[in-house]
């Protein structure tokens, strides 16, 4: 079955309009402004542990109610994070579960 000229146009325009939004598709991904902002500023999506209220702290998969309730107690009680690694001292933060949530968190000066 051979196609007419026209058809075989057509047929080449559409792959061509495919490829093209494949290529705007990919360039959109790889050059988002928010990855340009991780980029320039990692620490820039995390949650400061010393400004984080109860449901923000429970956004991170891991903390709860309780958990957050403890993390607030923990920096009213103790003044503000001096660094990540005080969350082992609150009750109900293992070794494991730090290492879990670690990463969401920064604490800035």
């Amino acid at each position: 079955m051979m196609f007419t000229r026209q058809e075989r146009q057509v047929v080449l325009f559409l792959a061509a309009l495919a490829l093209l939004g494949v290529a705007a598709d990919f360039a959109a991904k790889k050059f988002s402004s928010v990855k340009a902002i991780q980029f320039l500023e990692p620490d820039i999506t995390k949650i400061e542990l010393n400004s984080a209220d109860r449901d923000l702290l429970m956004s991170v998969p891991g903390i709860g109610q309780k958990l957050g309730q403890r993390i607030l107690e923990y920096r009213t009680q103790n003044g503000a994070f001096k660094e990540i690694e005080e969350l082992k001292k609150i009750k109900g933060i293992t070794d494991y579960r730090f290492r879990k949530i670690k990463n969401f968190f920064v604490v800035r000066e």
